[in-house]
């Protein structure tokens, strides 16, 4: 086993429409025979878009990776069609976003939506897992029209939280997906769209 350091320069983004859809692993997660699925409803999530769904979405993310660790297989976390508002996601290991089609995460706009360490400042993080992923082909959407405080042919002008001095003002905004010291990665079949700052970050991860 090696340990692959990834350090990328990625552009930082002061908006865009577009959307970058993945259709290629990071690092390819083979499939495991009868997989688990757990959806985000069982435990209460709305997908209205207006009220945050935090809280069922980790508790699904909690009972796959409980059943993971009794039945040795991976497990979907399933996110039906609708619109997920959501602070900040914490993946574990042997858990998939099973993201179906014209379904929705929203990453929230608002500074108590992430983490207080600003280099956890993701919609979706997961940190020292394996064997992780988003997939199913619907999208995640970091909402960075919110972040805009004025538009500019140029460069738009967007919402700095660098209130502690600990960040450049274009580097304190929210990323979409992080994914740090983790193994087996599988992004496919997703669309990432209007990051706040940047799409897709593996600081670290490592390949078997």
């Amino acid at each position: 086993m090696f340990q692959l350091q990834l350090l990328l320069s990625l552009l930082t983004l002061s908006f865009t429409t577009q959307s970058y859809s993945s259709t290629s692993q990071l690092s390819i997660l083979p499939s495991k025979p009868n997989s688990l699925s757990i959806s985000v409803t069982k435990f209460g999530a709305a997908g209205d878009g207006i009220h945050y769904d935090t809280v069922p979405i980790q508790k699904a993310i909690s009972a796959c990776s409980e059943a993971v660790s009794k039945n040795q297989r991976q497990c979907h976390v399933i996110f039906p069609p609708g619109k997920y508002l959501t602070a900040t996601i914490f993946l574990k290991s042997g858990v998939l976003l099973d993201i179906h089609r014209n379904a929705t995460i929203l990453g929230g706009p608002r500074l108590e939506d992430y983490p207080k360490e600003r280099n956890r400042w993701y919609v979706v993080l997961a940190e020292d897992a394996a064997d992780v992923g988003i997939t199913g082909g619907g999208e995640i959407n970091g909402q960075g029209l919110k972040f805009v405080q004025r538009f500019d042919e140029k460069k738009n002008v967007m919402v700095s939280w660098n209130y502690t001095g600990a960040c450049l003002g274009d580097e304190c905004r929210p990323r979409l997906v992080g994914f740090i010291g983790c193994r087996n990665i599988d992004i496919s079949d997703v669309r990432l769209i209007e990051p706040a700052l940047w799409w897709c970050v593996p600081f670290t991860f490592f390949l078997s």
